[in-house]
């Protein structure tokens, strides 16, 4: 198993960790839940995208894989704007798990950017 799929593992338990012990203290919305398990699909397909690449094409694929995760995340966000009350507090944890998620995409960039 990649080091990445365990990353993702990781990033994704924590966070649903926090959301099941922390949910009250920390004012999370309602949806929390639905916003981790969007951005853990994403990152699933976009591994396997990056893995049907062929090897030539890695660091395009790499600034494509970012692309894709902000225009989805874009039109996520936008129905659940539209779906769910108390929109503030839904869009400030969207962006701080979308810039989680987004750390966690560029560090795999970078590995396939290093020289070996």
């Amino acid at each position: 198993m990649k080091k990445k799929w365990l990353f993702l593992i990781a990033i994704t338990s924590v966070l649903l960790l926090v959301e099941y012990y922390f949910s009250t203290s920390l004012a999370l919305h309602s949806s929390f839940q639905l916003m981790v398990f969007f951005f853990t699909a994403q990152a699933f397909v976009l591994f396997r995208l990056d893995h049907w690449a062929s090897e030539e094409w890695k660091v395009q694929m790499s600034m494509v894989k970012i692309v894709i995760r902000l225009l989805s995340s874009l039109v996520f966000i936008l129905v659940m704007i539209y779906s769910q009350p108390d929109q503030f507090n839904l869009v400030v944890q969207f962006i701080i798990l979308y810039l989680i998620y987004m750390i966690f995409e560029i560090v795999g960039a970078l590995t396939n950017l290093r020289r070996n």
